[in-house]
């Protein structure tokens, strides 16, 4: 009797990981009967009751509305998570894995030969490759999810979500070179695209948490992240901007500062957009050479927006 509980949990989480709430709760309940003190069991049971309807109901929608709906409804789970006072690795573990299974068989009968047809847009069909990529690194398959990433990102070139993930990835296989390139780059393109509830690498997790501290939330938080990548020293690992760049850049801050000086605009969102638009203008005038005047102007304007990450910046 005394593996009982840990032979039912074994076999209640095999169930969960394909995906079966339903049957794996009628698993635990039979061994929670006579393990009212067992916690596990019992967060064990919360995490399928959480899950019952939502799967159950899936067979209502489109594979592509399953996908979304689930990916949608782990967000919510984790929030829910982070208000539990105890949890359980191993529950959370056998819950990803079968919600993530079932998106993912979702989004793959989507690019089956007999689907192919299906996309209306070049822009659906790089979404439903970013979902799997998604799926795949949500599952441990880093490998599997730059292939889909990359198939992604050629259908829908530059697209920071995308960009995002495949960083992620990276940083997950141990390869934060190529993952901070990436970061930098996909904050900057659009950061508010970025979705940092589905990150899961260390090196981005952290950085999140310690923006977060700071009391930013929401788009703010998104548009701060990369700021504080830069001064905390995480987005250290650039490359060389082309001239067409630097001038779509400058284009870009010239933009942004004429935003910034209209009471109408959320000067919070983009006070921290374009600081991090300074600080890769800086990188470039560091990275050449240029005048110190130039830099001089660029660090003045930067204390101008916020004097505080100046002197972070330049300490």
């Amino acid at each position: 009797m005394s593996n009982q509980p840990e032979e039912g949990l074994k076999k209640a989480y095999s169930v969960l990981e394909t995906g079966k709430p339903g049957e794996a709760k009628k698993i635990l309940e039979e061994i929670y009967l006579f393990n009212l003190d067992n916690n596990e069991i019992e967060f064990a049971v919360w995490c399928c009751s959480y899950w019952i309807d939502c799967v159950n109901n899936l067979q209502e929608l489109s594979p592509i509305e399953q996908g979304e709906t689930l990916i949608y409804q782990w967000k919510s789970f984790e929030e829910a998570l982070r208000k539990k006072k105890d949890v359980y690795t191993r529950a959370i573990y056998a819950v990803q894995t079968g919600i993530f299974t079932l998106a993912l068989n979702s989004y793959s009968s989507l690019t089956s030969d007999t689907e192919k047809e299906n996309f209306r847009t070049t822009v659906q069909k790089a979404d439903v490759y970013h979902k799997l990529g998604i799926c795949n690194k949500k599952l441990g398959k880093y490998e599997v999810a730059l292939t889909s990433l990359n198939e992604a990102n050629k259908l829908l070139p530059l697209s920071a979500a995308t960009l995002a993930e495949m960083a992620d990835c990276y940083a997950l296989c141990g390869l934060e070179r190529q993952a901070k390139v990436l970061f930098r780059e996909a904050f900057y393109i659009n950061a508010k695209a970025i979705d940092l509830e589905l990150l899961d690498s260390e090196l981005i997790r952290c950085l999140i948490k310690q923006v977060k501290e700071k009391g930013y939330s929401g788009p703010v938080l998104q548009e701060w992240v990369p700021v504080f990548g830069i001064l905390y020293g995480i987005f250290n690992v650039k490359r060389e901007l082309r001239s067409q760049e630097v001038g779509i850049l400058k284009q870009h801050i010239f933009e942004t500062e004429v935003e910034v000086k209209n009471p109408a605009n959320n000067i919070k969102i983009l006070t921290p957009r374009l600081i991090y638009m300074y600080f890769l203008l800086l990188d470039h005038y560091i990275q050449k050479n240029e005048m110190d005047s130039k830099i001089s102007n660029i660090l003045l304007k930067i204390k101008i927006l916020d004097e505080d990450v100046y002197n972070l910046y330049v300490k």
